[in-house]
């Protein structure tokens, strides 16, 4: 396929039978400049940004960079480019449904060309262009398809979405960049624009109270969502044109290869907060549109360091402080994601840390600091998963030992030897209930008998959202509440529903509080899993023995008004 640089990919000619010198275009890009500066569309310092960035290497058209330094809104940029040129803007609908010419004119040259071929015929072909300033393109396509061209403008954003729409696929601007595109793209992402707002959607984050921010790449626009008490709520939807500059101010910040969009990548970044730094972990995923990333906010002001204030009850402490207090054994927390786990595990090493005990920890990744304890970085891609640190952990003579997470058999066997050897072993695990951790771990391959010797407990949690004080009001209670709760009907009952107000950003719930199952081991428990018990006759019996379940915990949260049933049952649906 020949293409618009010319046949066997030659450099770029003009036509042989054009007359006159060719003006260069970034002459006419400056002048451009001026005018825009002349009808205040641009200010003072704008103005010399953008002129700063036209002198940058690498050819980078003029409407694009003013775009990406968010110097200027794309609707005012096409109408100055057609007041200034006189060339007509292209209509919404103008965008054909097929390619045009593609035998002679390929998806990627007109992606790299910023130009869309809309029509052809004998009598000429019709294109719109993105640079009008650089004429040796519509030349060239004169020269190619020896047909006179006729030029439309077309902003940079909705270039992108219409060359999407005709040719499908992703237009190929900077994936291939060069050095000098990435100095051109390190700079643009330097530029205060970017930077204020970077540092705006961090800030926002943090009024918010939220525990990450994700900026999801779509086909048109950038969609910005706060997950706030366990929730994702959708706040603004960006430019797309600002899409790669801000992923790249991130990836800058958090010590990221910017130059690599096709991989995962996995950092940490600071951002000030109220005269502190604030830290976060950034992930960036590639999608068909462009680079996801979701920064979590790992804010240790926030964090509880005691058992009560994250919302267990006082018979629920006494038996996690039972289980960890023991000086070997296994104590699991178990539960999915974003059931605060971790913090729960946190809570316990801050009781047990003191000068007497050695704790370690081996987390991936190490989400909070904590003063006394030897944290330890998993770094799987080297070697050191949660299984091998475990092992040189264990020479390291500790009395205490966290590990992130038992995921597979191997890190199973050896936590468990670790707890037979005179260790406190402490660690999450992926269950629903607690009595279902004895049978997981059945399932990784520890002998009932080793489970029933070195388990101490098993703390089962969920997190359910607090109703808003400001704004929550009484629910009178129906007949069938009250049997969902198994509350009599002299029995008395303080439900609320959520409403919305200011204080709670209108979601009726402020906060979040555990809801949870402890299950601590006793004689006649440890018997039945040396005996290969199931998981409900395990349940059954810790019941019996004080356990109180789940979904009574949920309910019971909500018969007191602290949440609301909604709430319960969206979080232990299925319990």
């Amino acid at each position: 396929m020949l293409n618009i640089w010319g046949a066997k990919n030659r450099p770029l000619r003009p036509r042989p039978d054009r007359r006159g010198p060719t003006r260069d275009p970034r002459d006419a890009a400056r002048d451009f400049v001026a005018f825009l500066a002349e009808r205040e569309a641009l200010d003072g310092a704008g103005h010399e940004r953008a002129l700063a960035a036209l002198d940058l290497p690498g050819r980078r058209p003029l409407p694009v960079l003013l775009i990406e330094l968010g110097l200027i809104h794309e609707a005012t940029l096409v109408t100055a480019l057609s007041e200034a040129t006189g060339l007509p803007i292209l209509d919404p609908g103008g965008v054909p449904g097929a390619p045009v010419l593609a035998e002679a004119i390929g998806a990627d040259d007109c992606a790299r060309a910023r130009v869309l071929p809309l029509s052809a015929g004998p009598g000429g072909l019709a294109v719109a262009v993105v640079d009008p300033f650089d004429l040796e393109i519509a030349d060239a396509l004169a020269h190619l398809t020896d047909r006179p061209v006729t030029r439309c403008l077309i902003g940079p954003g909705h270039f992108e979405r219409a060359h999407r729409a005709v040719y499908g696929d992703a237009v190929p601007d900077e994936d291939g960049a060069a050095d000098d595109d990435l100095a051109r793209l390190q700079d643009v992402a330097s530029q205060a624009p970017i930077v204020r707002l970077a540092a705006r959607l961090a800030r926002k984050a943090f009024e918010l109270a939220a525990s990450d921010i994700h900026l999801e790449a779509e086909e048109a626009d950038m969609r910005v969502r706060y997950r706030v008490d366990g929730v994702l709520i959708e706040a603004e939807r960006l430019a797309k044109s600002v899409q790669l500059a801000l992923t790249t101010r991130i990836k800058i910040q958090a010590g990221l290869n910017i130059a690599e969009r096709r991989l995962p990548q996995d950092g940490r970044m600071k951002a000030p907060d109220r005269g502190q730094d604030i830290d976060i972990r950034v992930s960036t995923l590639p999608t068909a549109h462009g680079e996801s990333v979701v920064l979590r906010v790992l804010d240790g002001s926030r964090r509880v360091d005691d058992f009560s204030g994250l919302g267990f009850d006082a018979p629920a402490i006494a038996r996690i402080e039972a289980m960890t207090s023991r000086p070997n054994g296994l104590v699991l927390v178990t539960g999915p994601t974003g059931s605060g786990k971790t913090t729960t595990l946190y809570a316990a090493l801050k009781r047990l840390n003191g000068p007497h005990l050695k704790v370690v920890t081996v987390e991936d990744p190490v989400e909070y600091r904590m003063a006394g304890v030897n944290q330890v970085q998993a770094h799987p891609g080297i070697g050191l998963d949660f299984a091998a640190a475990l092992r040189s952990i264990l020479r390291q003579d500790p009395d205490v030992v966290m590990v992130g997470e038992i995921r597979d058999g191997e890190t199973a066997r050896i936590a468990v030897q670790a707890s037979l050897t005179g260790h406190l072993v402490v660690s999450t695990l992926h269950t629903n209930s607690a009595a279902a951790a004895v049978t997981r771990l059945m399932d990784m391959g520890i002998e009932p008998y080793l489970i029933a010797a070195t388990l101490n407990g098993v703390v089962a949690q969920r997190l359910v959202r607090i109703l808003c004080d400001a704004c929550a009001a009484p629910l009178p209670a129906t007949e069938r509440e009250r049997l969902a709760l198994g509350v009599p009907a002299t029995a008395p009952l303080r439900l609320r529903r959520p409403c919305g107000c200011p204080a709670c950003n209108g979601t009726g719930y402020r906060g979040r509080r555990v809801v949870s199952e402890v299950m601590l081991l006793d004689g006649e428990l440890r018997g039945m899993i040396a005996e290969c018990a199931g998981e409900r006759a395990i349940a059954a019996r810790a019941r019996a023995g004080g356990m109180v379940p789940l979904a009574e915990s949920g309910r019971l949260l909500a018969a007191g008004g602290r949440t609301s049933l909604d709430e319960v049952g969206r979080v232990l649906e299925g319990l």
